[in-house]
């Protein structure tokens, strides 16, 4: 066998075996005994709700969490679409349980065994969690039922593979998540907005190379660089958020932080790209955590997007 012959067949085998491992799409699910009580509030579920799902799920066209493409799929994965998560019987959740819902966020399976771990969040707290799962359950009209939906997510054996690898289901925790408070440690909370909005996802280096248990532990933690694609096709790759002097914000006060996350303007005025949400739903509090805690975190050198 020539050279030639035998990297056709390394390839070949390569595919084959991406093509069976990608062949399982489904995964156990647990059923868990789980309820809301009407202690939750329901304003901090929404908040919640739209600074953690609303980015992906809400469509501005309907005005709801009614689900829309997802552009930062790589073309030879497939075409992923948020859901419809209003109550509409149909289209949305209306027949999840709140058991079913909560075992969604947590592990990235739905009820049908189907992953989807963009939806993981394995370390929000037991109290938010039941917040979240409240407001989708609410008659808030951004979840008010709804039909409108987007086509269905099409992965190619690529992207199943990936998908059902990077990084899997998660387990169900076993024991009480807490969520620190702002008042008693601002640094640890801010660490608990920007794991569970997710700041860290397209801040890191790339989406194959987080860790959604342990965010810190990501590849390139929150200095940028990772590929994120608009609605037209155009590559951006994200800044870097890390306090580095020239090429992360660390010339940025507060003011600019909270101007870029709630209005989307950069330290100089210019936009930022639309890729990047408006999280005007976040208050002072919360973005005066998540610049405390950024401040702490290592400086990477890793010119990106902008500087300052």
């Amino acid at each position: 066998m020539n050279q030639s012959m035998k990297r056709s067949f390394v390839v070949s085998l390569i595919l084959l075996i991406i093509c069976i491992a990608a062949c399982r799409t489904k995964f156990p699910v647990q059923t868990i005994s789980y309820s809301t009580d009407n202690a939750s509030p329901l304003k901090e579920g929404r908040k919640l709700t739209i600074s953690i799902c609303g980015p992906c799920h809400y469509d501005p066209t309907t005005r709801k969490l009614t689900g829309k493409q997802q552009f930062d799929l790589p073309k030879i994965a497939g075409k992923v679409y948020s859901r419809n998560i209003t109550q509409d019987p149909e289209k949305g959740i209306a027949t999840y349980t709140d058991g079913e819902l909560a075992y969604l966020i947590r592990t990235g399976i739905a009820k049908n065994g189907r992953l989807m771990p963009y939806m993981q969040r394995p370390n929000l707290s037991d109290a938010d969690l039941r917040a979240i799962i409240l407001f989708l359950h609410s008659d808030d009209e951004l979840v008010t039922p709804s039909k409108a939906a987007p086509p269905y997510t099409h992965y190619t054996a690529f992207g199943k593979f990936g998908i059902n690898h990077y990084p899997g289901p998660l387990k169900y925790p076993d024991h009480v998540i807490a969520r620190p408070e702002p008042r008693a440690d601002n640094t640890a909370y801010g660490k608990y907005l920007v794991d569970n909005i997710g700041c860290y996802h397209c801040h890191s280096k790339s989406f194959l190379k987080v860790d959604e248990l342990e965010p810190e532990k990501s590849k390139g933690y929150m200095a940028g660089g990772n590929k994120l694609k608009d609605e037209h096709g155009k590559v951006v790759r994200s800044s870097n958020i890390t306090f580095h002097p020239t090429t992360g914000i660390g010339t940025w006060n507060e003011s600019d932080f909270k101007r870029a996350l709630q209005d989307g303007f950069s330290k100089d005025g210019s936009p930022l790209s639309p890729i990047m949400p408006r999280y005007k739903a976040l208050s002072d509090t919360d973005i005066s955590a998540i610049y405390a805690y950024l401040r702490t975190i290592p400086q990477i050198n890793n010119k990106t997007y902008f500087g300052n």
